[in-house]
């Protein structure tokens, strides 16, 4: 098992009772030491405080372990607006959003795939996905290397001018 693997495993237990989901965690070595990035989600999404709360909380985690040997630093952040979509959960949860996916192979003659996440068969461990023409493609979730959301973060933002100069003059 890989470094980020072990840390995954680790964090994902550290806050399995809290209200946080682990989406993703990368690492990467620095000269400060082993850089750690965790990302998590939260029902409602992610504030600035959220992140220093679940910071101190693995720092804690970290140090009770006594799992990290050396120097470490340590980030805490959202996921974004393109959350990366791992677990059969997130599937589940964001069924009916804009996604991109890529596979390892060609399937349907492509290995990016983009479109709606129609569903996911739990099942089956499939992922469906419905292109814009209406085709819907079926990916077995073991083939996809990649997978997020495909989110407009302008959306319901569009034509708003306050506060942005738009008013003019005093009439």
């Amino acid at each position: 098992m890989d470094r980020s693997a072990q840390i995954l495993e680790l964090v994902e237990r550290l806050l399995a009772r809290s209200e946080y989901d682990v989406v993703d965690v990368e690492t990467a070595p620095s000269k400060r030491g082993l850089v750690i990035r965790i990302f998590v989600d939260k029902a409602g999404g992610v504030m600035l405080e959220d992140c220093a709360r679940v910071s101190r909380g693995l720092e804690d985690g970290f140090d009770a372990e006594g799992s990290l040997p050396g120097a470490y630093v340590l980030e805490v952040s959202s996921p974004g607006v393109d959350r990366p979509l791992r677990r059969a959960e997130d599937f589940r949860r964001f069924a009916g959003e804009r996604v991109r996916a890529t596979t390892y192979e060609k399937i349907d003659g492509r290995t990016h795939h983009d479109g709606t996440l129609a569903g996911y068969d739990e099942e089956a461990d499939e992922v469906r996905i419905e292109a814009d023409t209406g085709e819907t493609t079926v990916l077995p979730r073991g083939a996809i290397r990649r997978a997020h959301l495909r989110r407009d973060p302008w959306a319901g933002r569009r034509g708003e001018t306050a506060g942005r100069g738009g008013a003019k003059g005093n009439g």
